[in-house]
């Protein structure tokens, strides 16, 4: 079977596991090529850390975009994370122009915001600039405040019970295919997937778990476009992916205050590894 070749266009945290620190292993697991387009270059990722570093690679993104186009590269994937600033949205949308051809899959996760605030430095603006950009994705993976962000709610409210198939319904307008994940209930945390061609909607449940875990929404993300792109359906590479996060979840929480900063998720690759074995043994 060819090997898919997929690039990741988002930030590099040199310590915290998420972003490409967690994309590049994980899709890799998964048996795509996985190629790697920086946005900006992190001392750690942005949560609890103080004093990090950040410097946009505007420069290099553009002189990297233009070597590929030399090269003729072709990808049957691109993901898109944590882009950062309005410059750099204009870059990525411009190098989706260019390389995104008739099969690719473009995949984007519009990292924005969380627990129901933007992230420092981010605001309605970049919301918009990012809403635009989603408008040419395949597949669209916001949280549940990025989703109520991007479908004009109020993200304050993203705990609170709303109508999700209206709210994945209303985000269809941006994208054809809407996964939404932390979608809160007393006792569980869902990851839902609407397909607006057919109309069907599907969830993934798994139990509520006190904390916060960074990097979670990167790893279902990362995880689900590599199941994707090698033959699982969207339903099927939710539930894959949510069952990956919970693994990780689980091998993590013997020692939670040591792995603040991310989840143990080097320990389930060979959980999701074996997703991929039986799909070749079949």
């Amino acid at each position: 079977m060819k090997q898919k070749r997929l690039v990741t266009i988002q930030d590099l945290s040199c310590f915290g596991k998420c972003s490409i620190t967690v994309a590049l292993p994980v899709i890799s697991t998964l048996g795509s090529e996985t190629v790697v387009l920086p946005t900006a270059v992190l001392s750690t990722h942005t949560g609890e850390f103080k004093n990090y570093t950040f410097h946009p690679l505007y420069d290099e993104f553009k002189k990297i975009t233009h070597h590929w186009e030399s090269l003729n590269m072709e990808f049957d994937a691109i993901y898109v994370g944590y882009i950062g600033n309005l410059d750099l949205i204009s870059a990525v949308s411009d190098f989706i122009d260019k390389f995104a051809k008739k099969d690719t899959v473009v995949f984007i996760d519009p990292v924005m915001a969380d627990n129901g605030k933007f992230y420092s430095g981010l605001d309605i603006d970049y919301a918009k600039a990012l809403s635009e950009l989603c408008k040419k994705a395949d597949i669209i993976t916001p949280n549940m405040t990025e989703a109520m962000i991007l479908s004009g709610k109020n993200p304050s409210l993203y705990k609170e019970p709303c109508d999700i198939k209206e709210l994945t319904r209303l985000l269809s307008n941006l994208c054809e295919n809407v996964i939404i994940t932390g979608v809160h209930t007393p006792k569980t945390i869902s990851t839902v997937a609407y397909d607006k061609a057919s109309d069907e909607i599907f969830s993934a449940d798994k139990p509520l778990y006190d904390g916060v875990f960074y990097g979670a929404g990167d790893l279902f993300s990362s995880a689900f476009i590599g199941l994707y792109i090698n033959g699982k359906s969207l339903f099927e590479a939710t539930q894959i992916s949510s069952d990956f996060v919970k693994d990780c979840i689980m091998k993590t929480m013997d020692e939670r205050s040591k792995y603040w900063y991310g989840l143990k998720f080097e320990q389930s690759l060979p959980l999701l590894a074996k997703t991929q074995e039986k799909a070749v043994i079949s």
